[in-house]
């Protein structure tokens, strides 16, 4: 039977396909993430298609097929929100990179979310506005955690079980850690602090872009980083890239000091404990006592 449906779209990914196609990769807002060719486009460029799927725009897509099992044709695009300023800004397209490729590997095929999709056009228009990415960025990661189901606790310690003094994250058990239980692996652990722990708490949307300093933004995208780096099996590519960005900024040199961490975490942002490296530094170890 063949299949005709219009949706709204973010484009994630672009292949390359023979002399003239491209294969794209899109997160649609009622029917999940989706693959279509299009066919044609790098050569014929007559209606417009090729610049309409070059951005970050929320496009309206209409896709065809001769069956469910069949690959999707695009057949027309459409932009419905332009967001024409966002590959300006250095930093700024180096977040929203950050965020194709999280919504590209942590999303299943033609499973809709549209919390998450109206989430992330929320955040590229923030980003397109000019908002501040190192703070948009690790609110926007922080709902989407929560939204695939992979939600971090904050009832207690997951040493010790108390709420006393939460200074650590443990991105291998999703949970916070007390002073006292994690200060032995702090090598180990991801330091939070309270403006960290409230906005953990909070998951506020869209976020009060002066109610968190910048380097309490930072640990923010570092523990919202690594715990997406654990969840796709592997670092970001884009992680990188944007650390980068922001060691330009005026907030990162400061920063950098006190996350010296970089030969433990790398530049890619992925812990030891992702690694399953434990407190003993051997493959296969725990990091807490617990």
């Amino acid at each position: 039977m063949a299949v005709r449906w219009v949706d709204q779209g973010l484009v994630l990914d672009r292949i390359a396909f023979r002399e003239s196609s491209l294969v794209l990769r899109m997160l649609t807002r009622t029917h999940g993430k989706q693959t279509f060719m299009a066919r044609g486009i790098r050569k014929n460029n007559r209606d417009g298609r090729r610049s309409v799927l070059a951005g970050f725009h929320t496009v309206e897509i209409e896709g065809s097929a001769r069956s469910e099992a069949a690959m999707l044709v695009l057949t027309r695009a459409e932009i419905i929100r332009a967001r024409h300023h966002l590959p300006l800004q250095g930093a700024t397209l180096a977040a929203a990179q950050v965020l194709q490729e999280t919504l590209n590997r942590l999303t299943a095929d033609a499973d809709p979310c549209p919390g998450v999709f109206d989430l992330s056009a929320s955040c590229l228009d923030l980003l397109d506005a000019g908002a501040p990415p190192l703070i948009v960025l690790p609110f926007c990661l922080g709902r989407i955690i929560h939204l695939m189901g992979y939600g971090w606790r904050l009832d207690g310690c997951a040493a010790c079980g108390r709420l006393e003094d939460p200074a650590f994250f443990s991105v291998k058990r999703q949970q916070i850690v007390c002073r006292p239980c994690g200060t032995p692996y702090a090598q180990r652990l991801l330091p939070v602090t309270e403006g960290v722990f409230l906005a953990m708490h909070r998951l506020n949307w869209p976020p009060d872009l002066l109610g968190i300093p910048l380097p309490d933004a930072y640990l923010y995208y570092r523990i919202t980083i690594n715990c997406l780096a654990r969840m796709a099996g592997g670092p970001l590519l884009t992680d990188g890239p944007f650390r980068a960005m922001m060691a330009k900024s005026q907030f990162s040199n400061t920063q950098e000091q006190t996350d010296d961490r970089q030969g433990t975490f790398g530049n890619s942002g992925v812990s030891p404990m992702q690694r399953g490296i434990g407190a003993g530094g051997k493959e296969g170890g725990t990091g807490l006592p617990c």
